[in-house]
Order: C-alpha cells, then structure tokens, then sequence
C-alpha cells in the first residue's frame, strides 16, 4: 500500500536562494519556494499501519529545515565557481560577480549542480539515511521523493529500501 504526505499542505516546504552559472535570470542570487512531497510503499504493521506519518512528517521537516533561509552552494568545479573559505565568511566568485557572504547564510551541498534533478537526488538520499536508521520504517519497500521550486518545475526520484 502506498502513503503520501503532499509538502504544501503538510507545511514540508523550505525558501532558499541560489545562483545558477550562465546568463539570463538564474545567474544572479535568486529565490525559490519548494515543497516536498513523499510517497512510501510497504507493508501493514500489527496496527495496521504502514508507516507512522508523524514520524516520516518529523523526518522531512528536518531535512526542510536545512534549507530553509539559506544561499545554496553546490560543487561546481572552480573553473565555474570560485569559493574562499575565511573565518566568518564566504568570498564567492560566479558568473564574472563577487559576493562577501556570512557563512551563517549560506548552506554547503554536496552535489554537482542546483538543478532540481541534483536537489532531488539529495533530499531522497538524505530521507533514506534517516529512515534506515530507525526500525520504525522496516517495512517500508520504497520511498519517492518530488521536489517542487514553483513554476511547474519539480523533480521526482523513486529509490527502493530493501
């Protein structure tokens, strides 16, 4: 049986700021507003359950929570992004702009681009680990994970547990 907790009804849903490199309108610091929606497949429990949904809630609003207010980072090799880690800040250089920004404002992700396919492959990866991490969910078979940052732009990504 499939179960579904939809991120903009349920509150999982996260503001954040990127710059993309290249021209046009991503290549300057930009806003999105995205919403996580997850779907799991498993089995019943003694209580007839398949999962216990204000545990998984509990799990993905973590996991929004990181994101949340922040200038994104990924690892774009240095020839497109240059970043100089100081003491309290964070020099950047993209797209011929430089940017003196306090490290309490930026969040570092380890993944090669902000594209939403990157996004969603880490916020799948990163509900996994905390759900194979707790026996609550053993039963669950899969988990899927859509991304939302408005627009009708989502990315979806489907990974098995077992």
């Amino acid at each position: 049986m499939i179960v579904e907790l939809l991120g903009r009804e349920a509150g999982l849903t996260f503001e954040c700021m990127h710059i993309v490199p290249g021209r046009g309108d991503c290549s300057r610091i930009h806003p999105h507003f995205h919403y996580i929606d997850v779907s799991v497949d498993g089995e019943f429990d003694d209580k007839r359950r398949i999962v216990h949904l204000y545990n998984l809630k509990a799990i993905i609003a973590r996991l929004c929570s990181t994101f949340e207010d922040k200038i994104l980072l990924a690892d774009y090799p240095e020839s497109i992004q240059k970043i100089t880690d100081k003491q309290t800040h964070y020099n950047i250089e993209i797209n011929n702009k430089y940017y003196l920004i306090p490290k309490s404002d930026i969040f570092r992700v380890n993944i090669p681009s902000l594209n939403i396919e990157d996004l969603a492959i880490y916020c799948i990866d990163q509900l996994i680990i905390d759900i194979k991490n707790d026996d609550a969910f053993a039963s669950l078979n899969y988990i899927e994970v859509v991304l939302s940052e408005g627009h009708g732009q989502r990315g979806k990504i489907k990974k098995n547990l077992r």
